[in-house]
């Protein structure tokens, strides 16, 4: 039987690691006509005056990590609300020593509204860096921003433990937890904690105003293209930094609008069957390129050969009603990250190999009303592994995983009958490091073999969704309202084919990224399977550890006869 701990696949390179979040406070900056310098309290300071320019940090302070050993896009900040309106001036954060290719620094609103952005050379001198604004933008006392930097190679400076509590320095507030980051190549208003970090972010900002309310609102600032750095900072002492276990950021349940259960085929709980929500499980009739099946209420297409290219490098290329008798390269990208800005299209086809795009700054790859049958067992997974968006697809055959490690979202898919063979540790969806990827309403199951084909005697399933630290974190996922299936063969000679646990969600302690963050589990159906508990072991692995949530969210998620599964700790 495949341990519980197995990868995916034994045979994955590594191509990310773990980020330890940024923690360290953006230099402190006093400006009064020349550079002045203001000193911090011992214990609260003091606000400062009108026409004061300060920051949240000292000008002194050092990172305790000095160079972190991610090496993926990350964007790095902190959150902090003044306690008196006045303008941002400039935006500040640590040079580290490997933090490489920074140019790029953003002022948020709480909701995640730019109020200004700055684009500037990037420096190897190690240090705090303050980049002018070219306009100054107003901010109102009482109310939260985030200021940030994109770390497009990570290898940031961080000090974990140094904002672990709330605390007040030089008229700013800080909420525990205030150092926040999130993954991603674009700049994307980062909300995500770990540990207290503080990533060394900060702004330049100048009192105008006595009060706290009714001042104007924020404007947002014109982006530059470069901005000259000043060559002097003033010192400050900075604040003592108490240590306190952070609390957790709140994360909210996704909902989905009831569907109609017309044109479902099958019983309850089946491919294609009606699900709990008044709409139908993804099956036969409802996925792949429509053929006119009963149900299917798509517009039957006529599938011809296709014959572009399948290793693609540039962007613009739609496959529509064709017949792929190969894999689908993408190595191709237009910078964005959404479906609505697809680089390659493929839809209402037959794909007889697998879909890969391999880098985070390749596609987006949109996968649509498609099926996915490699006719032999590739050394790729059927789709992957990053900046796709698959709907409706009908994978199979193959090792029949959709397998992401960011940015990526598969919603409404039929992820079956894979072909057993080699030593692979099989999933219906999964990764080895992920995120940013959403699981919405799919029918997957694993251990429904289509095909046997000389397997290694560690072949099988792992999970039906499966998530794995070995190359990096486990994190910003959603999987709601999907149907997860296994132990189809409880036999001597099946059982060891069958998954493990019908979830992985991925907190493995061993692993070289052993925790979970912010991962929202919720109206999930289970089968129970000839196991009872849909896996050989039980239904899910532990989420998280015990005390330690981690922003992770379980609800309603529950077996097909209705039985509620709680949340699994270790």
């Amino acid at each position: 039987m495949p341990s519980p701990t197995n990868p995916i696949r034994t045979r994955l390179r590594p191509r990310r690691r773990r980020l330890s979040l940024i923690a360290a406070g953006a230099a402190l900056l006093a400006v009064a006509g020349t550079i002045a310098t203001v000193t911090a309290a011992s214990a609260v300071p003091a606000a400062p005056p009108v026409g004061a320019s300060v920051g949240m940090f000292s000008d002194t302070m050092t990172p305790t990590t000095a160079a972190d050993s991610d090496r993926v896009p990350v964007e790095l900040g902190v959150r902090f609300t003044p306690e008196h309106s006045g303008d941002v001036t400039a935006l500040q954060y640590y040079q580290g020593r490997q933090t490489d290719g920074v140019t790029d620094a953003t002022l948020w609103s709480s909701d995640g509204t730019v109020l200004a952005h700055t684009s500037f050379s990037p420096t190897t001198t190690v240090g705090w860096r303050t980049v002018p604004l070219v306009t100054p933008v107003k901010l109102i006392g009482g109310r939260a921003y985030v200021a940030s930097y994109n770390a497009p190679h990570g290898g940031y400076a961080v000090s974990e433990d140094n904002l672990s509590d709330p605390k007040q320095v030089n008229g700013f507030d800080l909420a525990a937890d205030a150092g926040v980051y999130r993954y991603g190549d674009t700049s994307t208003l980062p909300k995500s904690t770990y540990r207290g970090s503080n990533y060394l972010a900060d702004v330049v900002f100048r009192r105008t105003d006595d009060s706290t309310a009714g001042s104007p609102s924020p404007t947002t600032a014109p982006e530059p293209t470069q901005t000259p750095e000043p060559t002097t900072t003033p010192s400050a002492t900075p604040t003592p930094k108490p240590t306190t276990t952070p609390t957790p950021e709140p994360t909210t349940t996704p909902t989905t609008p009831p569907a109609s259960n017309a044109g479902c085929v099958g019983s309850a709980n089946t491919p294609g069957g009606t699900d709990p929500w008044g709409g139908c499980w993804p099956g036969p009739q409802n996925t792949g390129y429509p053929h006119g099946l009963p149900g299917d209420t798509r517009a039957p297409v006529t599938l011809t050969p296709y014959t572009g290219p399948t290793t693609i490098t540039s962007c613009g290329v739609v496959i529509d009603s064709k017949i792929v008798n190969d894999t689908i390269i993408v190595q191709a990208g237009n910078g964005t990250t959404s479906k609505d800005t697809p680089c390659v299209t493929i839809k209402n086809s037959l794909v007889k190999g697998v879909i890969y795009s391999e880098q985070a700054s390749y596609g987006p790859v949109v996968i649509q009303d498609t099926e996915v049958h490699p006719s032999d067992l590739p050394w790729w997974e059927n789709i992957g592994r990053s900046n796709f968006f698959a709907y409706r697809v009908n994978s199979h055959g193959g090792e029949g995983v959709i397998k992401c490690d960011t940015h990526c979202e598969a919603a409404d898919n039929w992820v079956h009958g894979m072909q057993l063979g080699g030593s692979y540790h099989y999933n219906a969806f999964g990764g080895n490091g992920t995120n940013d990827f959403r699981i919405l309403h799919n029918y997957a199951s694993c251990g429904d073999w289509e095909n046997v084909s000389n397997p290694g005697g560690d072949a099988g399933c792992s999970s039906v969704i499966g998530f794995y630290g070995d190359f990096a974190p486990i994190q910003n996922i959603t999987i709601d309202r999907n149907y997860l299936a296994s132990t189809f063969d409880m036999s001597g000679s099946g059982i060891d084919t069958q998954a493990g646990y019908c979830l992985n969600p991925g907190y493995y302690p061993g692993k070289p990224y052993p925790d979970t963050h912010n991962l929202t589990v919720t109206n999930n159906v289970f089968a129970r399977g000839g196991s009872g508990k849909c896996g050989v072991f039980g239904p899910t692995n532990s989420l998280n550890g015990i005390g330690s949530p981690n922003g992770n969210v379980w609800q309603s998620n529950r077996y097909s006869d209705g039985t509620a599964i709680s949340r699994s700790e270790e």
